[in-house]
């Protein structure tokens, strides 16, 4: 571990080794105190020395980052040791991150994919600029070339860690080559599924994630982006599979936001458990259901049970048809462990009817017609558009158009993310299958979701 005396030491030595006049404009640049030229000249260490002297943690760690950043390669020193002082250094992807995701491709294996290693490389590094540390080479390509291909007395970790420094490198190069790992002409569909898969775990920990940014002749082409926000808070009261008369709820302990339903009970569900920070899997929901009911969780037939139940809820054929193909491809592959796609979710509850309040509603769709539950935050919506969210006896109608839009914008704003399909699309379900395949594949690949087409 570090000492504060270390990252002193490792800031004098970067600032000192600029010429004796830059030193003092170096120095008020990155807030430290300005001096006379001529003092920089007796002593250029010594006077960074000074104007670092009393300045606290805090302060040197911000400024070993700023260093570090602008330095780049010449403060690889300084970048260890920040690193051992500070947890998440200079980067925004920890070092941890770093050491579990390299574990994770070391065990996948062939990190060059299709490529050779050299060529690989060079795609994210340029080797032939880069001094060799072999006096028989002049750049890092022959170095390469000799210890990992001619004689292989190297291994990954060493090329990686050791000699390329990947853990210490900025976030540009260490994503650059994730992106490289990944990308269509290293690896074919199938396997950079996988690879995305594995590293998305591992990325999410630092609130990043591969996600799909382009795509060369329909294979997709993945860059690493910051994870959206998402929405606040956790979810609390899980409503869904509603049908017949609306369910009358009180709330129970408003401290605790409890909530009780004291009529129509039947005609809903209420899922009261903690979702996971793995979000709400088919399986949770299983338990759930088989605790509920004084079944077996093992039991196909429990299964099929609340299958059946969450599927009379479903109102429109276009409905019904998404959520079987949902379960048809995924349950099969799965088995339990894939999210759950809960229908008839309530978003909003009105305790009154429409009719009681005169036909005036205060709560615009109250019912979402699915919703998957990646963790607490990352909620996703899926609507199926029939002519009710649109036109009224065949009429098309703006207001409810407008209507629609509108409460799409509010919870897009609230974090939650938003997929609509027209009705029309999933009328011929021999056709549309694979739309809705492809949709949830596409899905899950940017929520890092383990998932491989049966098509």
């Amino acid at each position: 571990m570090a000492t504060l005396k270390d990252l002193l030491a490792g800031i004098t030595y970067i600032l000192s080794g600029e010429k004796a006049y830059n030193v003092p404009s170096v120095c008020l640049k990155y807030g430290l105190e300005s001096g006379e030229e001529s003092e920089a000249f007796q002593s250029r260490r010594l006077y960074v020395e000074r104007r670092l002297k009393g300045k606290d943690q805090l302060f040197l760690i911000d400024l070993a980052k700023r260093i570090v950043s602008d330095y780049g390669d010449e403060a690889k020193q300084l970048a260890r040791i920040l690193l051992s002082i500070s947890p998440n250094g200079v980067f925004s992807i920890s070092e941890i991150t770093r050491r579990n995701i390299m574990d994770e491709l070391y065990t996948l294996g062939n990190i060059a994919g299709k490529y050779d290693l050299i060529d690989f490389l060079k795609r994210i590094w340029n080797l032939d600029e880069m001094p060799s540390t072999d006096s028989r080479f002049d750049t890092a390509t022959g170095d390469i070339w000799q210890h990992m291909i001619n004689n292989s007395d190297w291994d990954d970790v060493y090329l990686f860690e050791r000699y390329l420094e990947l853990l210490i490198s900025t976030d540009e190069i260490f994503c650059r080559f994730l992106e490289q790992v990944v990308h269509p002409l290293i690896r074919d569909q199938l396997e950079q599924i996988e690879y995305v898969s594995v590293l998305n775990e591992r990325l999410q920990k630092d609130g990043y994630i591969l996600a799909v940014s382009d795509n060369i002749s329909g294979f997709p082409i993945y860059k690493v982006t910051k994870m959206t926000a998402g929405v606040n808070g956790r979810v609390k009261n899980l409503i869904f599979a509603a049908i017949g008369n609306k369910p009358e709820i009180i709330i129970s302990d408003s401290i605790n936001n409890d909530i009780k339903i004291v009529k129509n009970e039947k005609n809903c569900l209420v899922y009261d458990r903690e979702i996971p920070n793995t979000g709400l899997n088919w399986s949770d929901l299983v338990s759930w259901w088989a605790d509920l009911n004084g079944l077996s969780i093992n039991d196909k037939p429990t299964e099929i049970d609340l299958y059946k139940r969450l599927a009379v809820s479903l109102g429109s054929d276009p409905e019904k048809f998404l959520f079987k193909e949902y379960f048809k491809m995924f349950k099969d592959i799965h088995h339990k462990n894939f999210p759950a796609i809960v229908p008839q979710v309530y978003l909003h509850y009105d305790p009154y009817t429409l009719k009681t309040r005169g036909n005036i509603p205060v709560l615009p769709r109250q019912r979402m017609d699915f919703l998957m539950l990646f963790s607490n935050k990352h909620r996703i919506v899926v609507e199926i558009d029939g002519k009710q969210h649109y036109a009224d006896d065949n009429i098309a109608s703006p207001k409810k158009y407008a209507e629609m839009v509108k409460a799409d914008r509010e919870l897009k704003l609230s974090g939650y993310e938003v997929y609509r399909f027209g009705g029309y699309e999933l009328m011929d379900e021999k056709a549309n299958s694979k739309v809705v395949i492809e949709f949830f594949e596409n899905l899950f690949i940017k929520h890092g979701v383990k998932v491989h087409s049966a098509l």
